[in-house]
């Protein structure tokens, strides 16, 4: 039998892909989740948010022994919402795991936190030293439960994973996705700001592999922070013309002198690359892999 792995979020889409992915390397998996998983080799519901689960998960740590790695991929996601319900949800949750873990913490916790954390940045690419200054709600409170979790590289190894956005068959509600849906039904596509934005985003197998590569190769600091990413200035318009050809759509790219609420962004991946082999898919190549999936 390989490691005991602890996976909050697994009913997710990241989730449920790790879940998969880890059992199929003879791992045992444990998902944490409000939602029954059917990918993992033990599903226990919880509310990671509730005050009573740093006891439940203290006890699960007695009883089946310690993770070796807990993936943290719990996370309320960029939407509509109070501030509150932001906290409860990622800053809560990160605070009543950790405090779970004191007892029997494991040897390693992976958070999937986001480069939104850099807010509208003055340079691009931004790098791991760029300052954190995303004030939406969401960017907010996952930049707190990066800072909750760096108070514990006393007990347990730290690596935070900063994600662009995360395409692939069964997302629903990202830029890449999005743009999917229009080109199957062969509708336009309009891109607003002419299609010049810089976006930065990954097919979910490319964040899998990186975390394969933070379990089998640990890095040697007890905290750390790794930008993930596509690794270049792609503009939208580039990212729907390679989505296009991929799919075979008869849809019409058009730019249009909209403005958008959203800026260029892209991150620089040299640190991921250096410390976990991190070698993300072309655009070619991913975009081919994602039109294969909806495919099938």
């Amino acid at each position: 039998m390989g490691l005991n792995i602890w996976i909050t979020g697994c009913s997710g889409f990241l989730g449920t892909r790790l879940a998969r992915n880890r059992i199929a390397k003879d791992d045992r998996v444990t998902s944490l989740s409000r939602r029954q998983s059917a990918d993992a080799d033990k599903s226990v519901v919880v509310d990671l948010a509730n005050s009573n689960s740093p006891k439940l998960i203290a006890k699960l740590a007695h009883d089946d022994g310690p993770p070796d790695v807990v993936i943290h991929a719990a996370s309320k996601q960029p939407s509509p919402g109070d501030l509150a319900a932001f906290v409860n949800a990622n800053v809560q949750t990160t605070s009543n795991l950790i405090e779970g873990l004191t007892m029997q913490p494991p040897r390693m916790i992976i958070y999937t936190s986001t480069i939104s954390v850099y807010g509208k940045p003055s340079l691009l690419p931004v790098d791991e030293a760029s300052p954190a200054g995303g004030t939406l709600p969401y960017a907010a409170t996952k930049r707190w439960s990066e800072q909750l979790l760096e108070t514990f590289q006393r007990y347990s190894r730290i690596v935070v994973l900063r994600l662009p956005s995360l395409y692939g068959a069964g997302q629903a509600d990202s830029f890449i996705d999005g743009l999917a849906r229009t080109a199957q039904r062969d509708e336009p596509i309009e891109l607003f700001s002419r299609g010049e934005l810089i976006r930065d985003a990954l097919h979910v197998s490319d964040v899998v592999k990186a975390i394969d590569n933070c379990i089998a190769q640990p890095v040697s600091a007890m905290f750390s922070i790794m930008n993930l990413g596509c690794g270049r200035s792609i503009k939208t318009n580039e990212w729907a013309r390679s989505l296009v050809d991929a799919l075979d759509s008869k849809s019409d790219i058009i730019p249009v002198d909209r403005e958008t609420s959203y800026f260029s962004l892209y991150a620089d991946i040299t640190v991921a690359q250096e410390q976990l082999g991190f070698a993300p898919m072309s655009l070619a190549e991913s975009m081919n892999v994602y039109a294969k999936e909806l495919r099938t």
